[in-house]
């Protein structure tokens, strides 16, 4: 997520010059892009416009994972996974875009910081989970899933619409759907070659220093 974040800020290059918070222009200008950007993340051409290579992979991989794991689980709803993916790109370049037109705060950059934390502790435990055979805590996961929903949206809700905290409970709401976390992470699952890719995508992630 913080890729896509990195991604949102340099659109175009370089920031807005610092303004007053009541200028109509600027948030007329934000609402502008925000409008845009919710159009060319609609397709994964317009994506790959403003994802890095590996973010596009990571993100492409854990789509295939929902996918595969919906179609073959009566309990997940099929149509949620492009929704997520959706949702997560969004979310990610509308903070991108807060960062970039300096709205943000020092408060807000604490709430950055720990959201960086609680996603590098799920990725973490998601590789510890593929790796280690029978390590698999579906509690444990919940409980670090649920730590990054809290934190993004204490940091989206001062300054996003109900929209958006919506969409970032339906990324979430997904994630830690236990039928989905069973069907990924149990140790005979079909979908664990899948699952191999998006670790590896998630290994270079952290070795990169993006989680």
């Amino acid at each position: 997520m913080f890729d896509v974040m990195q991604s949102a800020t340099t659109l175009n290059g370089g920031s807005y010059p610092a303004g007053g918070t009541g200028s109509r222009a600027r948030d007329l200008g934000l609402r502008a892009q925000k409008k845009l950007l919710g159009r060319v993340v609609s397709t994964g051409a317009g994506r790959s416009l403003l994802i890095d290579d590996a973010t596009t992979s990571l993100l492409d991989n854990l789509y295939k994972l929902m996918e595969r794991a919906a179609k073959t689980n009566p309990g997940l709803d099929k149509k949620q996974p492009e929704k997520v993916l959706k949702n997560i790109v969004k979310l990610s370049i509308k903070v991108g875009l807060l960062q970039r037109n300096q709205q943000l705060n020092a408060t807000d950059d604490a709430k950055l910081a720990e959201i960086r934390t609680a996603l590098r502790a799920v990725a973490m435990s998601v590789v510890s989970f593929y790796e280690l055979e029978f390590s698999f805590d579906r509690a444990y996961l919940i409980k670090s899933l649920e730590r990054c929903r809290t934190a993004i949206q204490t940091l989206i809700k001062p300054h996003l619409t109900d929209k958006s905290q919506d969409r970032c409970d339906q990324v979430f709401d997904f994630l830690t759907h236990s039928d989905f976390l069973d069907s990924v992470f149990r140790q005979d699952s079909e979908h664990r070659p899948v699952l191999g890719m998006l670790v590896s995508d998630i290994n270079k992630a952290l070795d990169a220093g993006h989680l």
